[in-house]
């Protein structure tokens, strides 16, 4: 069996049997074959596994890595903080937004009223006027009626006139022509 197919497990192994095989000398110390302990110990590091090199390299990289976890968690703070804000900001933006666009949907209510009073103020303005005017009118209608009746009173009473003296010339004809008449067959 080669190094390379050596598992870390078989080199525990021979450690185990190395130490069961030793020599006890004093209490707390042994005494082992030191080229049987060399070879496992020279083959340890080509059947470590991975997990423990790069748990070596973690425990020698510590502060580097434990670094570097803060450096990242300081920027994913800083950017759910920024995040935040820009929520906050957008929020606060639509919050303006909305109460500006009330104010003006309230400043065009009032505009509007405005212009609907002035409208009717002036519509109420312009009707006053014409009722005022259409007074005016018929009154200087019934003026100029009642000027023209009596114009055509006085006309007919003229004319009345006109036919009573015509009439009564006629009947004065009439009584002195009867008379002459009456003369004259008298006279014969």
């Amino acid at each position: 069996m080669s190094q390379l197919e050596k598992s870390w497990v078989d080199i525990v192994d021979k450690l185990g049997e190395l130490y069961d095989s030793a020599f006890p000398i004093v209490p707390g110390r042994i005494l082992v074959k030191a080229k049987e302990f060399a070879n496992a110990i020279d083959d340890l590091p080509i059947v470590i596994p991975e997990e423990i090199k790069e748990a070596k390299i973690i425990l020698q990289n510590k502060e580097e890595i434990i670094q570097t976890a803060k450096n990242k968690a300081d920027r994913i703070i800083a950017s759910a903080e920024n995040e935040r804000y820009r929520l906050l900001s957008e929020s606060s933006i639509m919050k303006d937004i909305e109460e500006k666009a009330e104010e003006f949907k309230r400043s065009v209510i009032d505009e509007c009223e405005d212009i609907k009073m002035k409208a009717f103020n002036e519509a109420e303005g312009l009707r006053l006027k014409a009722t005022q005017e259409a007074i005016q009118i018929r009154e200087g209608a019934q003026e100029y009626a009642n000027q023209i009746l009596s114009k055509l009173e006085t006309d007919l009473s003229q004319l009345y006139q006109v036919v009573s003296n015509g009439k009564q010339y006629l009947n004065e004809m009439k009584v002195n022509a009867d008379n002459q008449m009456s003369s004259a067959s008298e006279r014969r």
